[in-house]
Order: structure tokens, then C-alpha cells, then sequence
């Protein structure tokens, strides 16, 4: 039995007057609410409710954990909003780290507005291209681009890259096309500009980087 259940369903029928009022209050079946409070009653010993056919009221036992029943269903729900009003004030320090252009384009501008709404939260950005280990090296956010590997981290897609391969006509005829062009990387013989480009965080802006793939 959940105790502080039990005494805010007790609370609510003294309030309410009856089984009746009370589950509604509670949005539970009135035989729930009953059951409830005669299991209350069974483990404290004690009869909380004088019960008729015409009216229900506490008895004197019930009237004295009345008082505390409630005084102690307002000091949990005190706790819980302070908990959460405390969960929205970050404190501490925040290690983030994510690609170069990427973090630089779309993350440091918004650190400032970020910072002002939590004035006591200290940042560290490590700007990697490459693949680190983001528990060895301590980062608490990782913004990734590309196939998320098998991991125990919790990962969200923000985004999404397109990749375009982009040539002059004589290259290509000299050249010829990369049999994948979504993989230019695996094209024997070819040394590609991609043109990636990156749509920021739900919204419409774009940034392009300029990256070399393949053989030499």
C-alpha cells in the first residue's frame, strides 16, 4: 500500500464527504477509495471513519491523522515542486564536444544566450572531427555526424547531412563517375570534392564545408 496514497485518499473523503466525492476528485472508482482507506485503518489499528447510511464523518482518531495526513501530503508536494524548480537550474560543469565547423556555425553562437539562463553552469567545448572516446575524455553531450556505432549513450537525431558529388565536365571525362556517388570515398582512381551540407537543428539555415575523399 502506498502510504502517502492512502492518507491523500483519506484526506480527500473527509473533504469530499463521501466515497463518492472523493473518487471523483482522485478520477478512481469509488470502491478503490473505499478499499483504500480500510486498509489504512487495518494498519494503523484504529477506526478513522464513523460510517452510516445517511452521512460519513471522522472519527476522533481520524480527526487527529487528518491534520497530519494533510499537513504531510502538503510538505511532499512542497519537496516535489522544489525538486523540479531546482531540476531547471543547471549547475556544475558541461563538457561538450562536436565537429569543428558544425559546433562553430550552430552551438557557440547560442552558448551566450544559454549561459544567461544558467548562470551557474561552466561549459567546456572541444571542437574534434575525429572519433574520440567520449567516457575516456569525459564529454557529457556529443553532437555526432554520420552511423551512429553500437553504444550504451542515449542518442537523438537533430538533423540531417546530404552529401553531393561535384566535378568539372573534363574531369569527369577523364575520370569518369564514381560508380557510388554516395560513397566517393571507395571510387578507385577519383580524388573528390563533397560538398556537405547541414540543415541546423530543425530550422533553415545551411552552411557548407569543403571536404577531400578518396585516392590520390
Amino acid at each position: 500500500m502506498d502510504r502517502l496514497a492512502a492518507m491523500e485518499a483519506f484526506v480527500r473523503v473527509v473533504d469530499a464527504g463521501s466515497f463518492s466525492g472523493a473518487a471523483k476528485q482522485l478520477r478512481l472508482g469509488q470502491p478503490a477509495v473505499s478499499k483504500t482507506v480500510a486498509q489504512l485503518e487495518d494498519r494503523l489499528g484504529v477506526r478513522l471513519l464513523l460510517r452510516s447510511t445517511h452521512r460519513l464523518m471522522p472519527a476522533e482518531a481520524g480527526r487527529n491523522f487528518y491534520d497530519r495526513a494533510k499537513r504531510a501530503i502538503e510538505q511532499a508536494d512542497e519537496a516535489e515542486l522544489a525538486a523540479r524548480g531546482g531540476a531547471l537550474k543547471l549547475s556544475g560543469r558541461l563538457r561538450v564536444c562536436g565537429p569543428l565547423t558544425f559546433t562553430r556555425v550552430h552551438v557557440m553562437p547560442a552558448l551566450s544566450i544559454f549561459l544567461t539562463e544558467h548562470p551557474s553552469l561552466d561549459i567546456d567545448v572541444v571542437l574534434e572531427d575525429s572519433d574520440i572516446d567520449l567516457i575516456a575524455a569525459g564529454i557529457d553531450v556529443a553532437l555526432l555526424i554520420g552511423r551512429l556505432a553500437d553504444s550504451a549513450a542515449t542518442a537523438r537525431k537533430i538533423g540531417q547531412c546530404q552529401r553531393r558529388v561535384i566535378g568539372t565536365p573534363r574531369y569527369f571525362e577523364a575520370k569518369g563517375r564514381a560508380a557510388n556517388p554516395r560513397r566517393p570515398a571507395r571510387a578507385s582512381g577519383h580524388r573528390l570534392p563533397a560538398a556537405r551540407w547541414w540543415r541546423s537543428l530543425g530550422g533553415n539555415h545551411r552552411y557548407r564545408e569543403w571536404v577531400c575523399s578518396g585516392q590520390r
